[in-house]
């Protein structure tokens, strides 16, 4: 009885590890990269964001409670990830709502950059709906994604990880009129790792899948600019949520055509 009891949990701490350990093992050699080449290298910024996505990957796993569970998105786990970012800024010294975009002012000339950095960002899902992807969203599924994956993700990855990476690393690189570094790619990286990089089978046999992280990964690129550029995460908060519905939009209009 207790091992039957037990079960869930192990599962539950297995999961976490792996896919947790997987995306922090496959960011590494870009950490050790900027280890080698920033001039700013603040060790304790680096162990808090990694102990934070450890955090991220046990929330997104907690089982669905009451309430959730009769939903087919996942809106627990999203918006918990909208919150506990806010609550660790909220609690740490030295780290604003400001520091991580969210209040923050858009910078002189954001628009035309930001407009420009959005078109490419729907150009990916439009290319894979040309390829054949094809997805018919229910009321909720169009609620969910108008408003909810943007939202969480990019609060966490260009909000919270990119710019405590950027205090770690520095932003050596300029371009566009946007100043970025290391960080940008490390986020990249673990966003992908959030988003296909890891999968599992039903027996928690875990792999890389480097095909699947792709797009993402070229996604939180463009993201992880549009953050820098504008000074702000809204406008990343936007053309992640536009993206996410360029597939359904099309997929709808194509079958009316037909």
């Amino acid at each position: 009885m207790w091992d039957n009891a037990a079960l869930p949990l192990r599962t539950y701490l297995v999961s976490v590890s792996l896919s947790a350990g997987l995306t922090l093992l496959c960011a590494l050699p870009l950490v050790l990269a900027a280890l080698w080449h920033s001039r700013t290298r603040r060790w304790g910024l680096l162990v808090f964001v990694g102990s934070l996505v450890i955090f991220q990957n046990a929330v997104a796993d907690l089982p669905r409670v009451n309430g959730f569970q009769h939903l087919h998105w996942q809106w627990q786990a999203t918006l918990l990830t909208t919150a506990w970012p806010l609550f660790v800024v909220w609690l740490t010294p030295g780290i604003s709502f400001a520091s991580i975009g969210v209040t923050s002012s858009l910078k002189p000339g954001w628009f035309k950059p930001a407009i420009v950095a959005l078109a490419i960002a729907a150009a990916v899902p439009a290319v894979f709906f040309i390829l054949g992807s094809r997805l018919k969203l229910t009321g909720e599924g169009w609620a969910f994604l108008l408003v909810m994956p943007g939202l969480a993700e990019e609060l966490l990855f260009r909000g919270l990880y990119q710019s405590l990476l950027n205090r770690a690393f520095g932003r050596c690189w300029q371009f566009g009129g946007a100043q970025f570094g290391w960080g940008l790619l490390i986020t990249s990286v673990l966003f992908a790792g959030d988003n296909g990089l890891i999968a599992f089978d039903h027996q928690l046999h875990a792999r890389i899948v480097l095909g699947a992280a792709i797009a993402p990964f070229m996604l939180s690129v463009v993201s992880g600019w549009v953050r820098e550029r504008t000074n702000s995460v809204w406008p990343s908060v936007f053309g992640h949520n536009l993206s996410n519905i360029v597939i359904p939009v099309a997929t709808l209009v194509s079958r009316s055509l037909h």
